[in-house]
């Protein structure tokens, strides 16, 4: 799905950058915008599965990107 495809594109962020704080304008070198996916995942947070909420939980997505720089 393409939520799978984003969330395996954060974790490969995640790992080359040490945490979960995109930058909105971010973008993969194949193009794909997971800055404003980020974005999108935390407005939408109210309405996640249960599974997309553990899974994001689990990478230590910052939900509060402000609060944890």
């Amino acid at each position: 799905s393409a939520w799978e495809d984003s969330f395996q594109r954060l974790e490969q962020y995640i790992e080359d950058h040490g945490d979960c704080l995109v930058p909105q304008s971010f973008e993969t070198k194949d193009g794909n915008k997971l800055g404003i996916w980020v974005s999108n995942q935390r407005n939408r947070k109210a309405s996640l599965s249960e599974e997309r909420l553990q899974r994001l939980n689990d990478v230590e997505f910052a939900w509060k990107p402000l609060e944890s720089r």
